[in-house]
């Protein structure tokens, strides 16, 4: 078994795994028994965390990924690459804190005006972004040792966990709202101070400054991408956030609480594919630095093709499902449904784009790659202003799938051009088009009388099962991919040994 496949698996179980908490958190817990408010402070916080950790990294991660082969070197502690980190790090922290403190009034405006709520916690924005911006650090120096396992399983499902643990709390009343946000806040950092007691426990901890990338003849090509993909790292994440900082913008925090469970969805949907773009992105960059865009490209389509396949599956699940599902919230949740759909469709022309956002960002024309970033923002922001005032909330998921269509298809023309390989190949098409006539079928299908609960699993279980089975024995049998049917194939061998 390969590193990637291996580290993949794992990982995938383990994000999985997270998925399934945070699908009880997130898509159950929290819009049942937290008010819509409380979900859009939430979706604030975190939202502003994710931007502010871009900054305060100082774009140290994602330049250290791509010259980390330059520090390695275990006897001497890879050359001072955690000292400069850490540096960079505290000097990030600091821009952030000013940042948070200059912008606290244009952060917090909204037109519909219930700041209340959000205007009380705003400052938690500052441990959870230095606490995340930490585990970062040692999260990408870990990937670059090539364990890309931990920083999963810490991530992706111990931190939703602790999260799902207040949430039990807070719904239990051992909690009023304070104590509540600010235990989220520290199951949010937790995963920053393990990640450091496993760098220390596998003998990778190592402090000791150095000179070495002050004296280096690549300070200046380092320096120039860490800037360069601070910019792209920043507008990269407003892809994904800036239709809900809009969302409170224009409809307030209620809205953005509503906003956020659906795009829940789409977060999902890309578990996978963020799992395999870690696994893969040590492999991908050593190919490219020998030139082997064979190699490069095999990896390309594989893993469109795997990420669609799974995206694909989730997407016809969910929609046939979508009346039965939203049937388990609070009512006013209802408004999001086409959210739901419109955020899918985005994220399955993402997913079949592949490791596209690696291969130009870290090759040498990355300085274009954050153009069009800075560009797709732009976009994005125009359209979400003509849209959401318009259609509210299916305004804002229509800005991102436009917007989304946009910045995949000039990136993989840039791709291609500079590189000749491209994403795209039949299995996909197949893909779409079986997804496509299984919804059909799926949509067709009788609805069970349901009175309660349990007559919502029960049609849960029963459309789930038929329209899977169908999508997946349809796939399989048209042999989309060789990987995807040995997938298969190695379930049911694992299956049989149970029985």
């Amino acid at each position: 078994m390969t590193v990637i496949k291996r580290q993949t698996i794992i990982g995938t179980l383990w994000a999985y795994l997270g998925v399934l908490v945070g699908s009880v958190t997130q898509a159950y817990l929290i819009p049942n028994y937290l008010t819509t408010e409380e979900n859009g402070l939430l979706a604030m916080l975190m939202s502003w965390m994710m931007i502010f950790v871009l900054l305060a990294n100082l774009g140290f991660t994602s330049a250290g990924v791509r010259f980390f082969d330059q520090f390695r070197d275990k006897e001497k502690g890879n050359k001072g690459f955690l000292f400069n980190a850490l540096v960079a790090l505290l000097l990030g922290c600091l821009l952030v804190t000013f940042v948070v403190w200059g912008l606290q009034k244009q952060i917090l405006s909204s037109n519909a005006g219930d700041t209340s709520l959000f205007e009380k916690y705003y400052f938690v924005i500052l441990p959870i972004t230095f606490a995340t911006a930490t585990f970062n650090i040692f999260d990408n120096y870990a990937k670059s040792l090539h364990d890309t396992i931990t920083g999963n399983f810490l991530s992706q499902f111990l931190q939703r966990f602790l999260v799902l643990l207040a949430v039990v709390f807070y719904i239990a009343n051992w909690l009023d709202t304070k104590l509540f946000v600010g235990i989220w806040a520290v199951a949010i950092c937790v995963p920053a101070v393990l990640m450091f007691f496993h760098i220390h426990r596998i003998g990778a901890l190592n402090f000791r400054p150095s000179s070495f990338l002050l004296k280096s003849n690549f300070l200046k090509p380092f320096l120039s991408f860490a800037g360069f993909s601070v910019v792209t790292s920043l507008s990269s994440i407003a892809i994904t956030k800036l239709d809900t900082l809009m969302v409170y913008e224009f409809l307030g925090l209620s809205q953005t609480g509503i906003y956020n469970t659906c795009l829940f969805f789409g977060s999902v949907m890309t578990i996978s594919y963020n799992i395999s773009l870690k696994a893969s992105t040590a492999i991908v960059l050593t190919a490219m630095e020998e030139n082997d865009f064979e190699k490069v490209k095999g990896i390309f389509q594989k893993s469109s093709i795997t990420q669609v396949f799974f995206g694909t599956i989730l997407l016809v699940l969910v929609w046939v499902n979508v009346d039965v599902l939203f049937s388990f919230i609070k009512p006013e949740y209802y408004v999001g449904k086409y959210v739901l759909l419109i955020i899918g469709i985005a994220k399955l022309y993402d997913l079949a784009s592949g490791l596209n956002s690696l291969i130009l960002g870290y090759s040498k024309y990355y300085k274009l790659d954050s153009l069009l970033v800075i560009s797709f923002v732009a976009v994005l922001y125009l359209l979400n202003h003509l849209l959401i005032p318009s259609y509210g909330l299916n305004g804002a998921a229509f800005a991102a799938l436009i917007a989304t269509v946009y910045y995949n298809t000039f990136r993989n023309i840039l791709i291609w051009k500079f590189f000749k390989i491209h994403p795209y190949s039949k299995s996909l098409l197949f893909i779409l088009l079986t997804g496509i006539l299984v919804t059909i079928v799926g949509l067709y299908l009788p609805d069970l009388t349901i009175y309660d609960n349990l007559d919502r699993f029960l049609s849960l279980i029963y459309k789930c099962s038929v329209t899977g089975l169908l999508l997946i024995s349809s796939l399989y049998f048209l042999n989309v991919s060789r990987e995807i049917n040995q997938m298969i194939n190695d379930v049911f061998e694992k299956l049989k040994s149970l029985f």
